[in-house]
Formats: C-alpha cells, sequence, structure tokens
C-alpha cells in the first residue's frame, strides 16, 4: 500500500496556489500589498458596478417651504454612500484574505480606487483613427 506524503507548503506557494487558482477563475488578478497585509483581488463585472451604482443611503433634511412650514425630505446621504460603494467593491473583488475589509478600515477605499481604474475607469482610452 502506497502511502500519501504531505508537502507542506511555505506561505509564499500557499499565496502562488491561491493566485493560480484565481486565474483560472477570473482571468486577471492582481495583487496589492497595504501594511505588509498582501491583497488579492479581481477587476469588477459590468454587473456588478451596476448593481452597486443603485446603492444608496438616504438621510432627512429639514426644509421650509415658502409659508415658512418645516418639512422633512429625504436626500441621499454623498458621503455614506460614496463609503458604501466603496466597500461593496471591494467585497465583490477580493478573493485573499477573507474579510479584510473589516479588518482594515484603508482596504475598502484603496482596493476600490484601485479596482475601478483596473476595471476601466478613470483610464483614457487609446483611440486611432484607422
Amino acid at each position: 500500500m502506497k502511502q500519501e506524503t504531505k508537502v507542506q507548503l511555505t506561505p509564499e506557494e500557499e499565496l502562488q496556489v491561491i493566485i493560480d487558482k484565481a486565474k483560472k477563475k477570473y482571468g486577471r488578478v492582481y495583487k496589492t500589498i497595504i501594511a505588509d497585509e498582501v491583497i488579492v483581488w479581481r477587476m469588477l463585472k459590468r454587473s456588478e458596478f451596476k448593481e452597486v451604482m443603485n446603492l444608496a443611503v438616504y438621510k432627512d433634511e429639514i426644509r421650509v417651504d415658502e409659508n415658512g412650514e418645516k418639512y422633512a425630505e429625504q436626500i441621499i446621504d454623498e458621503d455614506a454612500t460614496y463609503d458604501l460603494r466603496q466597500e461593496e467593491i471591494a467585497k465583490a473583488v477580493i478573493i485573499y484574505p477573507a474579510g479584510i475589509v473589516e479588518q482594515m478600515a484603508a482596504v475598502a477605499d484603496i482596493i476600490s480606487t484601485e479596482c475601478m481604474l483596473k476595471s476601466g475607469f478613470g483610464e483614457t482610452p487609446q483611440t486611432e483613427q484607422c
């Protein structure tokens, strides 16, 4: 009977296995290092982008009408909406490590910004006449 021996991988080798699997599943995969933490992520899909852009956080704002009567109007809280969208983008695209968005405060901001750039937002397209 043949005995199986388990090979102990180094952390770098384990990370490479994760990256290789992610490349097979998603195509392009990126690695960003934040405060010595390696974060592996993928590009944002169009359907995910549309879903995230539909998210909004509302707040009540007190207004005064022409008769001096006060009333509350629900408006979009731009700052909270921006933060929510960044967090949701980061959660959608981060492959490794799980839960890092909640563990490190800057991750959502950095990864969502990088992701948007690599997904084609904010880049100047290369267009030439044929």
